[in-house]
């Protein structure tokens, strides 16, 4: 199975020069150390419980930029081999806010030895807020602010070994009354197909690349590849790459039971507007785990 997992990854990374570029917004530099944010059912390898708690700032010194905050956790219920997780995001551009706060059960099967199956479902709300009216409240253009809310489930499967590699697809955002027309906003669904893997060199050094396909409906799908080289187990150096041109440097730091993360994203396109957009984005991530911080 490691070959097959190390097949894929070298599979996605080659069919990167080919794949077009567009606007998508969805993926975290970090999302490889982040993975249960993505996918309830990956808590299944971390079964003791964890949290994390992840900042992204754009465009530093823009009035109104893009923040986007999110924080999730999960416990183990080891009498009824679950685990129940939560997960609360925020995203700001400007005068709008978007909110999600959401929750999941996740639970495993046991497919050999040390190989499992890995589900979860759960529900939540979305929220979209935009407080036109204060942007200038004599234009008629401002004049109303907008409110909406709307109901959704999240699935989640998985295939792992705790601690060398997983692959797992999922729907974080399933929406739920489809029908219902959405004049001022629509919420949109969104899917992920994530992986990664951990390659021992030695005994202090390990290499591990993660993977990210994430698609959102009428935006073009997006793949994220990076990797971090790990020393001692405790300090990690790696970058990523993503089909939109934008490149991210990666640190990673982990102590007993907790994991300090940043990135710096970059573009080395040509295009001035675009450097100038995305030459200041900066990422902050947290992680703490029961039972001592993993690489996976």
């Amino acid at each position: 199975m490691k070959k097959h997992i190390t097949l894929i990854i070298v599979g996605i990374l080659l069919s990167l020069p080919y794949v077009g570029k567009g606007q998508h917004g969805l993926s975290y530099n970090q999302f490889g150390q982040f993975r249960n944010s993505f996918n309830g059912s990956l808590s299944m390898m971390d079964p003791q419980g964890g949290a994390a708690v992840l900042s992204r700032l754009q465009w530093i010194g823009m009035d109104g930029a893009p923040r986007a905050y999110w924080a999730s956790g999960h416990v183990g219920v080891k009498s009824l081999g679950i685990t129940i997780g939560v997960d609360v995001k925020q995203v700001r551009l400007g005068a709008t806010r978007d909110s999600e706060v959401g929750g999941y059960i996740a639970s495993k099967v046991r497919l050999s030895k040390d190989e499992y199956l890995g589900l979860s479902v759960g529900g939540g709300l979305l929220f979209h807020k935009s407080d036109f009216f204060d942007l200038d409240m004599t234009d008629p253009a401002f004049r109303d602010d907008v409110r909406n809310f709307q109901g959704m489930m999240s699935l989640g499967t998985s295939y792992f070994k705790e601690d060398k590699w997983y692959i797992g697809f999922s729907i974080p955002r399933l929406v739920l009354d489809k029908q219902r027309q959405q004049e001022d906003y629509d919420f949109r669904q969104v899917y992920y197909a994530t992986g990664g893997i951990l390659f021992q060199v030695n005994e202090g050094f390990h290499i591990k690349p993660s993977l990210m396909l994430s698609h959102m409906e009428g935006i073009e799908t997006r793949f994220d590849v990076n990797a971090l080289a790990f020393f001692a187990q405790r300090f990690g150096v790696g970058m990523g790459v993503q089909n939109q041109g934008d490149l991210s440097g990666l640190l990673q730091f982990n102590i007993k039971d907790f994991g300090i993360g940043y990135s710096y994203q970059f573009n080395v396109s040509s295009r001035s507007a675009n450097q100038r957009i995305t030459n200041s984005t900066h990422e902050i991530g947290l992680r703490y785990r029961v039972g001592g911080m993993k690489m996976l």
